[in-house]
């Protein structure tokens, strides 16, 4: 990916939190909808709870749950 579209809005995920129950449920793009798999609501960008605003560019290493070994 060219350096300036590395940061560009509609590469960087958000943190998906359900507005109705709190469960933290995933970091995705603007566009996601996400079914809450505690209580069902679905959410999505507009709908989506915020405890401050944060984004991650798609590559982060931070992001990565299992490196290969």
């Amino acid at each position: 990916m060219p350096k300036r579209e590395k940061y560009h809005p509609s590469a960087l995920q958000i943190e998906y939190i359900c507005p109705k129950c709190g469960k933290h449920l995933a970091w995705a793009l603007p566009t996601t909808i996400i079914q809450c798999p505690e209580c069902g609501k679905w959410v999505n960008s507009k709908n989506r709870k915020m405890e401050g605003e944060v984004f991650l560019p798609i590559d982060s290493n931070q992001l990565v749950l299992f490196p290969d070994c």
